[in-house]
């Protein structure tokens, strides 16, 4: 019975020992540090996957660690480790002497890009639909009126509504999945956005058109309307940034 005991004594010493060693390090605060790098790290890549989908870095960009350290007031650690990932993720490149590029996307690659984003994001639109609250719909409503303003096609922040106008509609599907896959496609497409913006012709107001006609289908709650009016509005905006590849 003693030895008994003494083996169920010696199974359970592990864990206390265990408990105890993370207990010090919370104690002595040792986590911090790391979680305060990896937050940082997370933040910089997001926002660089952010400036990339608004089509805020131009086509044919080249960019250094230390200029973008320098633009985001941090340390290059943080900036290489973003840099390294979106590398991975073929949405930037590698250059010779260590800065990185955007890739060139051929017409065919870009082509092949909009088919899949076509039946992706038709997909989240549609199951969107039965989720947005009209309190949700009313931002979207403003997003497009901002769009549409006057001479709003000349900001930045054009490009900035737009996507957020798509992604709010997206984030309602509750498909976290596929809002990841969509977030890969619109990152590498995103600086080509920036050829349509140029476009101050009917194809603006054609594009503003898929987005009313999206509203007033998702008001109705009607998903296949609304996936319609978003796969003509990617397919318009394909058309006009593939003449011009």
């Amino acid at each position: 019975m003693r030895r008994a005991q003494r083996k169920r004594g010696q199974g359970r010493q592990p864990v206390e020992s265990g408990a105890a060693a993370v207990a010090a390090v919370k104690a002595d605060g040792l986590d911090l540090p790391k979680l305060q790098r990896n937050t940082l790290n997370e933040a910089v890549y997001q926002q660089l996957k952010q400036a990339l989908m608004s089509g805020r870095i131009a086509p044919g960009s080249t960019m250094t660690i230390r200029s973008l350290a320098s633009s985001f007031g941090v340390s290059l650690m943080p900036v290489r480790e973003a840099l390294r990932r979106l590398v991975a993720e073929h949405v930037l490149v590698l250059q010779p002497n260590r800065s990185v590029a955007l890739p060139v996307i051929t017409r065919e690659r870009f082509r092949e890009i909009t088919r899949i984003r076509t039946s992706l994001e038709g997909l989240a639109v549609e199951e969107a639909a039965a989720h947005l609250t009209r309190a949700e719909i009313d931002r979207l409503d403003a997003l497009n009126r901002a769009i549409e303003r006057p001479g709003a096609s000349r900001s930045p922040d054009y490009l900035i509504n737009n996507r957020e106008f798509h992604f709010t509609i997206y984030r309602r599907s509750e498909m976290p999945t596929l809002i990841s896959i969509i977030e890969s496609l619109w990152v590498q497409i995103g600086p080509l956005l920036t050829i349509q913006q140029r476009i101050y012709s009917k194809a603006a107001d054609q594009a503003q058109l898929h987005h009313r006609r999206a509203l007033r289908a998702l008001r109705r709650r009607d998903g296949a309307q609304a996936r319609a009016a978003i796969a003509a509005d990617i397919q318009d905006a394909a058309e006009i940034i593939a003449a011009h590849l």
